[in-house]
């Protein structure tokens, strides 16, 4: 059982990333290898746990709030797989241009960020309920896929876990 739309976002993200960022022929643990995440929400319902799901796969995550970045890197086999967090001392566009991957998560109609952080071929996922793009900008950089709804997604991984916990019950 994962959180719903933390889960709906690494799906979505293993089908519109390209060929190589996501390899499902690799163990858990390295799948998202050499992917670097960004993701502008640490909030305990969505932000962390996308940020250690994606880390426990591989992913370096900055994890930006308000006050804070943090980088999130798999601990490996080493130390018990735990993930390693870093305070970092860059700034969030820093962080965005380092990204092929930029998730973000503020409920705010005045949060924006701007196109031009933004890397081509990047891919660009909002949850919020207001757009933290300009989409109209962000259509006009080459190659960024945008997507900008993951109701549907969520709502399905939503459907998922409940059949799960139902299956559980019943097994006990």
């Amino acid at each position: 059982i994962f959180p719903c739309t933390a889960l709906a976002v690494v799906r979505i993200l293993k089908q519109c990333l390209p060929v190589g960022a996501f390899d499902p022929s690799k163990p858990v643990g390295k799948r998202f290898e050499n992917l670097t995440v960004t993701i502008i929400n640490r909030s305990q319902i969505f932000g962390r746990p996308l940020a250690s799901m994606l880390a426990n796969d591989g992913a370096n995550v900055y994890s930006v709030d308000k006050d804070s970045i943090v980088l999130i890197k798999s601990g490996g086999a080493g130390d018990g797989g735990m993930n390693r967090c870093f305070a970092m001392d860059k700034s969030v566009q820093e962080c965005i241009r380092d990204s092929s991957v930029i998730v973000t998560g503020v409920a705010s109609s005045t949060f924006t960020v701007p196109s031009q952080w933004i890397q081509p071929g990047s891919t660009v996922i909002n949850v919020a309920s207001e757009p933290n793009v300009d989409v109209d900008e962000l259509r006009d950089n080459s190659g960024v896929q945008y997507v900008g709804q993951v109701g549907k997604v969520t709502v399905d991984v939503l459907e998922h876990n409940l059949v799960r916990l139902h299956q559980l019950f019943h097994t006990r």
